[in-house]
């Protein structure tokens, strides 16, 4: 038998043991646990440097897109004012702007891409107030009669005697707002645009045929490629003709604008920069373009859509859509109020001896064509508000 002790020996042995045994184990688990640690941080940093790499070639690749793409257009027009886009970091832009959108008639059906040589069939004014929350897209007829540097001729006329400037400079004229932007676009970059983003739906507002696609009114579909071009074409079986056609293209560009502000379509970003290339010019510079991405996102959640309707007349054989002056005088007013602009500013002075002398030559060898109105009633026009 032990002794009293022997046995208090072997219990201070075996208290030792166990100590010694813990502070072991305790060591390997701090091991583990830095190991652990180190580990995380590791990854944590990769994939902060991975994100850091992928947003610097995201930035570098749409820098370079964004000035390939500018070009500038600089107009005489009085109504023609400076923009500030910007605004502090994190807080809503205040101050509304204005961008003219012309498709050109390039690209497409055997004719040459680029952006020269073509005339601007589409054209749209897109107002945008962060103020109101609210994007207005307002169509304007191809045909409409319009003075153009002192002679009276169809308004897509203007970006082919000299670009952008002159289209800009023309509707400044014409409605007595400024025009801050354009945006040219022509029929390969509208398809290719639209296609990047994996195209988009919409539900037919007629029942038409148009190049081998069938479309019923009430019905959806997903439009890209082929189908989409044929899609925004038709006119001549549109009983409201080009106004009709103008409505389609609209539900485009409403449809593309609620899609770019998904995540997938961002994920899709090189395929969307490159259907660019030569087929897209804009005189905003890229810094702009980052300021109405982070201060007018809201703007987007509100689309209005308008349209400047006419009536079809001969004038000296040639056919023209004529805008009553109470018509183009409510349209400009509507605009100014999404503009924000006061009349009694000195740099928007609304009377013009342009408009009154537009109403004089109308009188000239003026004949009415039915078969130009398009869908359209004689003398009548179709502008809500």
């Amino acid at each position: 038998m032990q002794s009293r002790n022997e046995r208090h020996r072997t219990q201070t042995k075996s208290k030792t043991v166990s100590r010694q045994e813990h502070r072991k184990k305790a060591k390997k688990g701090n091991r583990n646990n830095n190991g652990s640690k180190r580990t995380l941080v590791a990854i944590l940093t990769a994939v902060i440097l991975l994100l850091l790499a992928v947003v610097t070639k995201v930035y570098f690749d749409v820098k370079g897109t964004a000035d390939d793409l500018f070009k500038e257009a600089n107009t005489n027009s009085k109504y023609s004012r400076e923009v500030d886009l910007g605004q502090p970091s994190g807080e809503k832009a205040t101050e509304p702007f204005s961008v003219l959108l012309m498709g050109i008639d390039t690209g497409d059906l055997g004719r040459n891409d680029g952006m020269e040589d073509g005339r601007s069939d589409t054209m749209m004014i897109i107002t945008v107030n962060p103020n109101t929350d609210r994007t207005t897209i307002t169509s304007l007829q191809r045909d409409t009669y319009i003075m153009i540097n002192g002679v009276y001729d169809k308004l897509n006329a203007a970006y082919a005697y000299d670009g952008p400037a002159l289209a800009m400079e023309t509707i400044e004229n014409y409605l007595e707002i400024p025009i801050d932007y354009y945006i040219s676009v022509n029929m390969r970059a509208f398809q290719e645009i639209v296609n990047a983003i994996g195209g988009v739906d919409v539900q037919s507002d007629l029942t038409f045929s148009e190049q081998g696609f069938d479309f019923v009114k009430g019905e959806k579909y997903h439009l890209e490629g082929e189908r989409l071009l044929a899609y925004t074409r038709n006119r001549y079986d549109d009983p409201d003709g080009d106004y009709g056609r103008q409505n389609r293209q609209r539900q485009i560009i409403t449809a593309v604008i609620d899609k770019m502000k998904s995540v997938e379509t961002l994920a899709s970003y090189q395929n969307l920069l490159a259907s660019l290339g030569d087929n897209v010019q804009t005189n905003l510079r890229f810094n702009q373009m980052q300021d109405i991405l982070m201060g007018y996102r809201s703007a987007a959640e509100t689309i209005d859509e308008k349209a400047l309707r006419g009536s079809g007349e001969m004038i000296n054989g040639v056919s023209y859509q004529i805008v009553a002056e109470e018509d183009r005088l409510a349209m400009s007013e509507m605009l100014k109020r999404e503009l924000e602009i006061d009349d009694t500013d000195e740099a928007i002075d609304s009377s013009t001896d342009e408009v009154t002398d537009q109403d004089a030559d109308q009188d000239v060898n003026t004949n009415t064509d039915e078969s130009t109105n398009e869908g359209t009633d004689e003398g009548t026009t179709d502008f809500e508000y």
